[in-house]
């Protein structure tokens, strides 16, 4: 749609840009605006945080600074800044599409998004207003958007959707893009005081799960077997036991080399792997995924979740693309502008932890 520009103060403040007016403002309190909306900056700070630790994962070197590297063959400073505008211009566009569908939060899930925002911001609290984000700010850049994404994914994608996914694609998708394996996990340390094992019995219990591995493979015992008799021989509180249905790749948080492990298995094998990043030697089974299937869709929320995995990224760039062409969007550069990434650098090895 056409932005109608108004008369202002000073009009030498239109640029435009990317389809977006840029203005010079005195006025640093807010990041982007329209007739109908004022995002505040702090807004634009968090997912600039956001984005500087994003790239803080994709530079190819680690031991350099990161705004000294490119991320995506794109400098890093620019990529961030991108990104964070990105994030902000994003919200316009979900409330747009909140109203197109005639969308609007319940009362039960606005008091959600405020115990949900609430829970967060106690965590990140002081990192946080240390870069000048106020918790209204996260709240509206974290839960509050999550929720208003989640429902027009819903409206959209869900089985009413305008571009509902059939039971069918979403079976074929499911049993195509997902692993389910299960595994026990004995850790090469003492439990309770964390010191190492010695090799002595280190190489006991590498043994014990690879004899349990071989009579799986056999057929001579069961996983639940194996497990309990892990949980007795290393005296544990806990089930030392776990089965996993997911999509099986690096952004799914598990060690490279098990990834590896488990893609090149058949269903019903069992392996050992020692896995030195978590000091740990685990029996895995790949398990046959087809056999989850009914239970994973009939469940609204396994369902959803299929979905989510499915569309997510088609959706993402819907509503990036939407971003980038909208036209009616005024931002504030010279607030946005005092906020340099840089801000971020001193505090880079203070914040492990990412608030999102």
């Amino acid at each position: 749609m056409n932005f109608m520009k108004r008369l202002t103060a000073s009009l030498l403040c239109v640029a435009m840009l990317a389809g977006t007016v840029a203005c010079s403002s005195s006025d640093n309190t807010w990041a982007a605006k329209t007739n109908e909306k004022t995002i505040p900056i702090g807004v634009y700070i968090y997912y600039e945080y956001l984005a500087y630790q994003t790239a803080s994962s994709k530079i190819e070197d680690s031991t350099k600074p990161v705004l000294e590297q490119k991320v995506e063959n794109t400098d890093a400073t620019e990529w961030i800044k991108k990104k964070a505008l990105g994030y902000t211009k994003q919200l316009f566009v979900i409330d747009n599409k909140m109203k197109e569908l005639k969308l609007s939060l319940t009362e039960a899930e606005t008091k959600e998004v405020a115990s949900t925002a609430a829970g967060q911001w106690n965590q990140y609290k002081d990192t946080l207003e240390g870069y000048g984000i106020s918790k209204e700010s996260f709240t509206t850049a974290t839960a509050e958007m999550n929720a208003k994404s989640a429902k027009v994914f819903e409206a959209l994608y869900g089985k009413k959707g305008s571009k509902a996914v059939s039971d069918a694609d979403l079976k074929a998708y499911f049993e195509k893009s997902y692993t389910d394996f299960s595994y026990v996990m004995v850790p090469l340390y003492n439990p309770t005081t964390y010191a190492a094992l010695d090799d002595k019995t280190q190489k006991e219990y590498k043994k014990f799960l690879e004899d349990n591995a071989a009579a799986l493979n056999k057929g001579s015992t069961t996983f639940d077997t194996v497990a309990t008799d892990t949980q007795k021989k290393m005296k544990l509180d806990y089930a030392p036991s776990q089965t996993v249905t997911t999509v099986l790749n690096e952004e799914s948080g598990y060690p490279a080399e098990l990834i590896t492990l488990i893609n090149g298995m058949t269903p019903g094998e069992a392996k050992t792997i020692t896995l030195a990043s978590v000091n740990a030697v685990l029996l895995v089974v790949r398990n046959d995924v087809t056999k989850k299937t009914a239970t994973q869709l009939s469940v609204d929320s396994s369902r959803s979740e299929v979905l989510a995995h499915m569309k997510q990224k088609e959706f993402e760039d819907e509503m990036t693309k939407l971003a980038d062409e909208s036209k009616d969007i005024t931002v504030n550069q010279k607030a946005i502008d005092s906020y340099p990434p840089t801000k971020f650098v001193q505090k880079d090895n203070g914040s492990s932890s990412t608030a999102s």
